[in-house]
């Protein structure tokens, strides 16, 4: 029997978390959620998932400060695929410097494209 593969979606809006999540999950895959950047940090460190998905403007730590910690906390840090789904158009010198898969805006991307980003991103890393 195959693993499923395991996302962590990291977003401050509940609604919005929840239906991405069934989404998902609706697809074959294992859902991981956290409402903030200090949550989703601790749950990907500890169940280190295949993919985090994460919003950028949220408050204590925001979805690029989990990043940047999750990409300086070793191997699988460096290497686990992170993707943005944001309504911050700002694709800054932060932004690149975390070597994100992917930088994905809310207004302008259905949960379907969405989903079709993930499986195309996790397939070719089978491979």
């Amino acid at each position: 029997m195959m693993t499923k593969q395991k996302i962590l979606v990291v977003e401050d809006s509940e609604s919005l978390r929840r239906v991405l999540a069934e989404k998902l999950q609706d697809e074959g895959f294992e859902v991981l959620e956290a409402a903030g950047g200090e949550a989703g940090f601790a749950i990907a460190h500890e169940q280190k998932p295949n993919m985090i998905i994460t919003d950028i403007v949220m408050f204590p730590v925001d979805g690029l400060e989990m990043a940047k910690k999750i990409r300086e906390s070793g191997t699988w840090g460096a290497e686990v695929h992170i993707i943005t789904l944001t309504n911050s158009a700002d694709e800054n010198e932060r932004v690149r410097s975390l070597h994100l898969t992917a930088y994905l805006i809310k207004a302008e991307t259905s949960l379907d494209e969405v989903v079709k980003q993930v499986k195309s991103i996790l397939k070719k890393k089978k491979k």
